[in-house]
């Protein structure tokens, strides 16, 4: 998975749990919690703190959703992981039929919405489902 995956070993724990905002929080809101829960669980303030690990997930997590880029990259893998059991597909697409972004680092494909849909990082070697980042559409990506 790309660094802006959430896994843990039992349970996906999104960027989003980990500060405590819903997915459709605004960056102030993000900004908020990241500080309430930074000022919270920072080493400086828990030491001797066997949980000092959480500290570094909340720093990831407001890394990734302060920046609109990083966040529509993370929210799209977000939504292909969540989706892993029922979809309506709406195009069967390769990577190929996807453009790349050569300054940010990544693969897309326009949605009928005006939205995108973001490939992850991984190489794709078997199907794969991907949500656009704007509406409920999904793509099914073939290996090539």
């Amino acid at each position: 998975m790309s660094q802006n995956s959430a896994a843990t070993n039992t349970r996906q724990i999104s960027h989003y749990d980990v500060l405590q905002v819903a997915n459709d929080a605004t960056v102030e809101e993000i900004r908020k919690a990241y500080q309430t829960l930074a000022l919270q669980f920072h080493p400086d303030k828990r030491k001797n703190d066997p949980d000092s690990e959480r500290f570094i997930r909340i720093d990831g997590a407001w890394k990734v959703l302060r920046d609109e880029q990083s966040r529509r990259v993370y929210d799209a893998e977000l939504m292909q992981r969540s989706c892993e059991d029922e979809y309506f597909v709406n195009e069967i697409l390769t990577k190929a039929d996807f453009d790349r972004n050569h300054e940010d680092g990544y693969n897309y494909h326009a949605c009928r919405c005006g939205g995108y849909y973001v490939l992850p990082d991984e190489p794709i070697i078997e199907k794969i489902y991907v949500g656009c980042d704007e509406c409920s559409l999904v793509v099914q990506v073939n290996p090539s």
